[in-house]
């Protein structure tokens, strides 16, 4: 088998046979009874193909291979004769069950060239539609609607009604990476009268000219994941699949990873292509692979590799993520999700987290600061392993511009109770008690100022002071409810908010935050079972619990793998959470107005001196002060200011009102540590 670079670069178009074809993948994607399988029935009839040999311990088991995946060919659009192939070889993709799509679009089938979206004329848009819709965001940069069952809408209506369902879907598809000019093909694969299929030629047409060349890649290490497995008497196990990377050729050993030792070293016997027997099959090619000596009992879903190829198994990892905007639920930390990657969905728990970058805090700040000497390679893994980089959509192409490729574990990460999502206004409560909203205007050079909900003010220029965290509009004015308000990001949300606030002003154009890159977003998952997978996967991350009837998708956020991690290991990361606690000022010292002995932060029992020498910041004021000491055993404490605070307090120095102070530390997420840091 031709592995190497230069025979690859050797096989110029020109020299392929007449009559080469070339295999796409196509993705069925659809609600439930939207007409998906009746229409890979009707494509497969049309162009009279046979799909893949269906077995009857596969149909015992639940599979219909023929449906799952099955072929027809195409006349070659232009730019596919220009390539050397006459013919295209369509493998269509069906996901049957809404349960399975998620993991078997992204699982077994994760070479997907172009999508099919099937939406019943007569429903629209519905609850599954939409999360597919999703889907195919992710997953591919081609999208066709099809409208089925066009045959239940009275002839002398069809094609008004039909013009006014497109109309109105191009507008819910304008709001998408794919936009409104989108391809519409009209259909009725099973009409209920018992008559011929309507459209479906055109379908054919509208594949075949809307596919673009497919890029694959038959040099890389090679790796195959299959979906179904069943024996064959006197021949081996048959395993069907798509090839994610490299090739494979009759006689070629491999390993399959789910057997351990006893799957190392086994011999492809034959491979097949849709009944065709092949010589070769490449990156993107639906095969069925022979292996003998193999248990199909022990086989439903996992990866074949080469031999020197090393897929980690992984334990945690740590991802680069984005949150899906049609999640409407929280997606907080510590929660669990249906992570789907690999050839698996698992259960994990999630902790997000951000670069810390300490433009938030006086320049002083070591916060951000990188700590040489715990530095630590991008990967943790003891070999390097097989680094997978797939063909990726709209939405994962538009967003991994910026993702980065490695993970460094010396830096300072900051811990994110919720994973914000990007482009999103910018919400938080002030040191008034105020919720806060910063959002992009409908103009350039303009944000919109909310409080409490109600549009304030559009801003034009922004005012941040890093010693106090007061945030003030072009006029000097503060982000509060009065002019007397401090207009202060408490400390413990200051490097979130102004790390997303800086993206969102320099994207609306308003000046006056440091320069800013686009925000990252980060997750450590740790897998309640272990999932063999490459680095640099793509997953997701799900609510499969939620109803499915629901009107609300189920798909949280999206990413790729950057590393495994050992989860004994995650003491290494150094996720920082900025803590809190509040109290009151009680009585001026009598010989010293600087010394004030304050109360209700502490309880009686507390061992107040972890907190020696930390800083304590008077609300009102922002003036600065250092806590001193226990001052007797009720829980009271003494704070020495910088100055005299200008607050109400009778004869005997005792002060009037509520005057709130703040002492703000943080911890290490995984730091069982008692020490108090600033």
């Amino acid at each position: 088998m031709e592995t190497d670079e230069a025979a690859a670069k050797a096989e110029a178009p020109a020299s392929k046979p007449a009559g080469a074809s070339i295999n796409v993948n196509i993705g069925v994607l659809g609600h439930i009874d939207s007409g998906k399988t009746s229409l890979c029935r009707a494509l497969s009839t049309v162009t009279s193909t046979a799909s893949m040999d269906k077995h009857p311990q596969s149909q015992e088991r639940g599979i219909t291979l023929d449906l799952g995946f099955s072929s027809f060919s195409a006349d070659a659009s232009d730019s596919f004769k220009q390539a050397g192939y006459d013919t295209i070889q369509v493998c269509l993709v069906d996901c049957p069950g809404h349960a399975s799509l998620i993991r078997t679009v992204i699982g077994g089938a994760q070479i997907i060239d172009l999508c099919m979206l099937v939406i019943d004329a007569n429903k629209g848009i519905q609850t599954q539609t939409a999360e597919c819709l999703v889907v195919a965001e992710i997953l591919v940069n081609q999208l066709v609607i099809i409208l089925n069952k066009v045959d239940m809408i009275p002839e002398a209506e069809r094609e008004t009604k039909l013009d006014k369902i497109t109309k109105k879907l191009r507008g819910t598809f304008s709001k998408t990476k794919f936009g409104a000019n989108l391809p519409f093909v009209c259909v009725a694969a099973n009409p209920q009268d018992g008559s011929p299929s309507i459209g479906v030629d055109e379908l054919v047409k509208a594949l075949a000219q809307h596919c673009h060349m497919p890029q694959r890649d038959k040099t890389g290490p090679f790796m195959f994941s299959y979906d179904h497995a069943f024996p064959i008497k006197g021949q081996g196990t048959v395993l069907t699949g798509t090839i994610l990377s490299g090739a494979v050729s009759p006689g070629q050993v491999v390993d399959v990873v789910a057997l351990g030792q006893n799957g190392k070293g086994k011999k492809v016997r034959s491979l097949q292509m849709f009944k065709k027997p092949a010589q070769q099959a490449i990156q993107g090619d639906r095969v069925a692979m022979c292996i003998p000596q193999l248990d199909s009992t022990d086989l439903e879903r996992g990866l074949v590799i080469g031999t020197k190829v090393h897929v980690p198994t992984i334990d945690a990892c740590i991802c680069v993520v984005d949150r899906l905007s049609y999640f409407k639920h929280p997606v907080n930390t510590k929660a669990k999700f249906h992570i789907t990657l690999g050839h698996q969905t698992v259960m994990a728990t999630a902790h997000f987290f951000c670069p810390l970058d300490g433009r938030a805090l006086p320049s002083t700040s070591t916060l951000a600061a990188v700590r040489p000497e715990e530095t630590a390679p991008a990967s943790k893994t003891d070999s390097k392993p097989m680094c997978l980089q797939m063909n990726t959509g709209a939405l994962v192409a538009d967003r991994q511009r910026k993702w980065p490729k490695t993970f460094s574990f010396g830096a300072n990460y900051l811990h994110l109770d919720e994973l914000f999502q990007h482009g999103a206004p910018v919400t938080y409560e002030n040191n008034d008690g105020d919720p806060v909203k910063l959002a992009a205007g409908k103009e350039p050079g303009k944000l919109e100022f909310y409080l409490h909900g109600e549009l304030k003010k559009e801003i034009t220029s922004l005012r941040y002071d890093s010693s106090s965290g007061r945030l003030s509009a072009q006029d000097g004015s503060p982000l509060g409810a009065t002019v007397d308000s401090r207009g202060v990001i408490p400390l413990k949300n200051r490097d979130r908010v102004i790390y997303l606030l800086s993206w969102l002003a320099q994207s609306a154009q308003v000046p006056g935050l440091p320069p800013a890159e686009e925000p990252l977003a980060y997750a450590l998952l740790l897998l309640e079972k272990p999932v063999v997978c490459p680095i640099g996967s793509l997953l997701i991350g799900s609510k499969l619990d939620f109803d499915s009837h629901s009107p609300n998708c189920r798909m949280a956020f999206f990413g790729r793998i950057l590393t495994a991690m050992d989860p004994k290991d995650i003491s290494s990361l150094k996720l920082i959470k900025m803590k809190s606690k509040t109290g009151c000022l009680d009585r001026f010292d009598k010989q010293d107005k600087t010394l004030v002995t304050c109360k209700d932060m502490f309880k009686a029992d507390t061992d107040m001196s972890l907190f020696y020498n930390l800083k304590v910041v008077h609300e009102q004021s922002g003036i600065e002060g250092v806590l001193e000491g226990a001052f007797g055993t009720a829980g009271k404490f003494k704070v020495r200011f910088t100055e005299e605070l200008t607050v109400r307090s009778d004869q005997k120095g005792i002060i009037r009102g509520q005057e709130r102070i703040s002492l703000y530390f943080k911890k290490f997420d995984f730091e069982q540590s008692r020490k108090i840091i600033q």
